[in-house]
């Protein structure tokens, strides 16, 4: 009896951990929907730290401006952003091909940025 309450507890566990894991990656943006929007977001941050503000208040409201405006134009909200990063914490595999792709994302625009300077603005 205590066996088969046992493989029932199991069974069960097993079912709800599987569950809330296929909920949270079913309702996550896409891999490169995130990556798009985490890029922006961090270079948002960038453009805020090279302001040089001397009030972490005001460079912090900023940047909230900053993001709501970045989300707005991509067409999605904090909250459902928060959810999926909060989904790819919770799996370093897909966290990690996240970041790098992130990171590709801001290396290409800085490129594309680099190369429209006119030749007499490039370093």
């Amino acid at each position: 009896m205590k066996k088969g309450l046992f493989l029932l507890f199991l069974a069960l566990t097993v079912c709800v951990v599987n569950a809330c894991t296929d909920e949270s990656t079913q309702n996550r943006l896409d891999q490169e929907e995130m990556a798009q929007v985490l890029a922006d977001i961090h270079i948002d941050e960038a453009i805020i730290q090279n302001m040089h503000l001397g009030n972490s208040d005001t460079a912090l409201v900023l940047y909230h401006e900053l993001s709501k405006q970045t989300l707005k134009n991509r067409g999605f909200d904090s909250t459902q952003v928060a959810k999926s990063y909060g989904s790819y914490v919770k799996d370093p595999a897909a966290f990690v091909k996240l970041y790098t792709r992130v990171n590709e994302i801001i290396e290409e625009r800085q490129k594309n940025a680099v190369a429209k300077k006119p030749a007499a603005e490039k370093p």
